[in-house]
């Protein structure tokens, strides 16, 4: 995880938290050499030619959300707010819309997360966010 503090188009980033550039290269490759095995094993197995086109196809598809996944999430924080930036979409709470930030702990496996819980009583994980950036996270909110 990786925090960095950049200028954007519309205004000043605070802090961006996001995989850092080598972990996601290395995943980038693990996730093209796992296509490539996916194709050859559906052209080893001399399968008729449009469902060896189908399999490929998928295999394209999954791999590539899960790339694109790993490549745009982060959480982004601003002066008047906190982004989520997903695959498809970008979810924004303004600091006055946010109730809380808190740490969560699921049972199996052990694994920990932060939320971040609106007045609505929604809850959003924070992608590539951990328990020693809280302290950073509620220093930029605004009182």
């Amino acid at each position: 995880m990786a925090a960095t503090g950049v200028t954007g188009v519309t205004g000043v980033i605070l802090r961006e938290y996001r995989a850092d550039r080598r972990a996601r290269l290395k995943v980038l490759a693990l996730i093209a050499l796992m296509l490539a095995c996916g194709v050859l094993e559906v052209v080893i197995n001399d399968l008729p030619g449009w469902v060896a086109a189908i399999l490929i196809g998928v295999l394209t598809i999954v791999d590539g959300v899960w790339a694109l996944s790993l490549w745009r999430a982060r959480t982004v924080v601003r002066a008047g707010g906190i982004a989520v930036v997903g695959v498809v979409r970008v979810r924004k709470w303004a600091w006055p819309d946010i109730q809380d930030i808190v740490v969560e702990t699921d049972s199996s496996p052990p694994r920990q997360r932060v939320r971040l819980c609106d007045t609505q009583g929604r809850k959003t994980t924070l992608p590539h966010v951990g328990e020693r950036h809280l302290p950073d996270l509620h220093a930029l909110r605004p009182r």
